[in-house]
């Protein structure tokens, strides 16, 4: 099944809300006066769905090509003082991050989005819309660091997301929609994720969609004595190769195929256009490219006795009746969760991962005093204090005019980094105290 891609971001869409709007018609300066406690001090905010929301069918509606992401920054920055905006598009969750002066107004208005999506593609008529989540402030910074450690995942402790978390950062950069919170956001979580990585075992690297393609083969072919044919895994992404390899590590032999194919992998790697003749003899078909159209059609071939497809949207055409493993059925496989110290520990680094941008936030509100002390410890210095003794001390000896200006300078030196010391400490009360 082919995912529809309504291009329909633009900045009229943004000037209205349906129903379905839990504005409910309010002002901007409305949602300021409600703003909910904790939600204050951080300009941030995400707005998304996940597998626990909605299924992959529903949440292929909203990815968004460039162009889109531009537009819809676009028409933000004109309605909701919005900064920038950074897309996360995943196997598991579709979030739009933003940093606003009114997060809680963004956030309306994105969610009314994501549900015009799914009315101007007919979905209402299948079923009720689900309803987006949405963190503000302090809760929105716990969410993304959960979730970039891996504890909003369907597979608990999966590593992908954080890699993919990094690279929609870097791709909202590259269009020029992010800012500069958006940018200290991806530091705060590039720590978090290090900190999780050095001091835990939690992100074990059969965890993910790739374990979940393996869990799904042993339950329809058995134990690897019983494996005849080879598998077939598409896509050679950082997905792909880790469930081929897996799937070697436990007994079968693998065919990787990719759509380009470079020298230096040619003795590795197959090329899509001779997948027709790899499926002939194949027992199992692994496909995880991350294409917006089918890569793999089956509905005139040979067709796999087990077919797995880690795409989002979808990325193989079958005939009718034939099953497919999708994200959706993979969903349903249970997972050992990773041991219960471990996934204490993770909270813990979690909170403090929180704090710690909390801080850094209060630093940047503080950010204009803190430069005002520097100027003027700077021109009192390097400009007053020389002016002041070179009039004072005219005819004193330079060494004697030297010492002294060196004993003041350092007097001015001690004050400025005390009044320094005493704002970092109030930016660290207030995150303690809120």
């Amino acid at each position: 099944m082919t995912a529809q891609r309504p291009s329909q971001m633009t900045g009229k869409p943004m000037e209205h809300h349906h129903s379905h709007d839990s504005s409910g018609g309010h002002s901007q300066e409305d949602h300021v006066r409600k703003t909910a406690p904790g939600e204050t001090g951080v300009p941030l905010a995400v707005v998304g769905v996940d597998f626990r929301i909605a299924s992959s069918a529903w949440r292929n509606h909203l990815l968004l090509e460039a162009d889109e992401r531009a537009s819809m920054t676009e028409a933000l920055r004109r309605s909701c003082a919005v900064e920038g905006i950074v897309v996360l598009e995943t196997c598991n969750r579709v979030e739009w991050i933003v940093a606003a002066a009114h997060p809680r107004w963004a956030a309306d208005v994105l969610r009314a989005q994501m549900q015009d999506r799914w009315l101007a593609a007919g979905l209402h008529a299948t079923g009720r819309l689900p309803m987006p989540y949405t963190r503000v402030g302090q809760a929105a910074v716990q969410h993304i660091l959960r979730t970039a450690v891996g504890l909003e995942s369907f597979v608990v402790g999966e590593r992908e997301i954080a890699g993919q978390l990094n690279r929609s950062v870097v791709e909202a950069r590259k269009l020029g929609i992010t800012s500069s919170l958006l940018n200290a956001l991806q530091t705060a979580v590039g720590r978090t994720v290090r900190k999780v990585q050095r001091l835990t075992h939690w992100r074990h690297h059969a965890r993910g969609v790739h374990g979940l393609a393996l869990e799904a083969a042993e339950r329809i072919y058995g134990p690897p004595s019983e494996r005849k044919r080879p598998a077939v895994v598409v896509g050679m992404g950082e997905i792909g190769r880790k469930a081929a390899m897996l799937l070697a590590a436990s007994g079968w032999k693998v065919q990787r195929v990719n759509r380009t194919v470079t020298p230096e992998r040619a003795k590795e790697w197959q090329r899509l256009a001779d997948l027709p003749r790899l499926l002939h003899p194949c027992d199992l078909l692994v496909v995880a490219t991350g294409a917006q159209t089918p890569v793999v059609d089956l509905r005139h071939g040979p067709v796999p006795g087990c077919l797995i497809d880690l795409g989002a949207p979808p990325q193989i055409d079958v005939p009718a009746g034939v099953k497919v493993w999708g994200l959706d059925e993979l969903l349903q496989l249970p997972s050992a969760r990773p041991r219960a110290e471990d996934e204490a520990a993770v909270h813990e680094l979690v909170q403090e991962g929180v704090a710690e941008f909390l801080v850094e936030c209060r630093k940047r509100e503080l950010a204009g005093l803190l430069r005002a002390v520097h100027d003027a410890y700077d021109r009192a210095s390097h400009e007053q204090l020389p002016a002041v003794l070179a009039h004072e001390m005219l005819n004193s000896e330079p060494e004697q005019i030297r010492r002294v200006e060196t004993a003041v300078r350092d007097v001015l030196r001690d004050q400025a980094r005390t009044v320094v010391q005493h704002i970092e400490a109030a930016a660290h009360v207030r995150q303690t105290t809120e």
